[in-house]
C-alpha cells in the first residue's frame, strides 16, 4: 500500500493507522508513477513562492511514495 500522510498508534496488540489517502500497489501503473515523479521533480525546481514550493513538495512526496510502493511490490 502507498499511504499518504497520517499516523499510526500501536498498543494492546493492535495497530491503528489513519491516513489522508491510500492506494494499493497493484493499482499503480509503474510507468505513469515514474512519469509523475519526473514531472514532480521538474515542478519543484521551477517553483516560485512559498505556496508553489509547498505544493510542489507535497506532489513530490506523493510521487515518491507511489514509486516506492511499486518497487516494494516487484521485490
Amino acid at each position: 500500500m502507498a499511504l499518504m500522510g497520517g499516523f499510526a498508534r500501536i498498543g494492546n496488540n493492535k495497530i491503528t493507522i489513519l491516513v489522508n489517502d491510500a492506494e494499493k500497489s497493484s493499482d499503480i501503473d509503474p510507468e505513469e508513477a515514474k512519469q509523475t515523479l519526473e514531472i514532480a521533480e521538474a515542478n519543484l525546481s521551477k517553483a516560485e513562492g512559498k505556496r508553489q514550493l509547498i505544493e510542489a513538495n507535497l506532489s513530490l512526496r506523493r510521487a515518491r511514495t507511489r514509486v516506492e510502493a511499486i518497487n516494494m511490490l516487484s521485490q
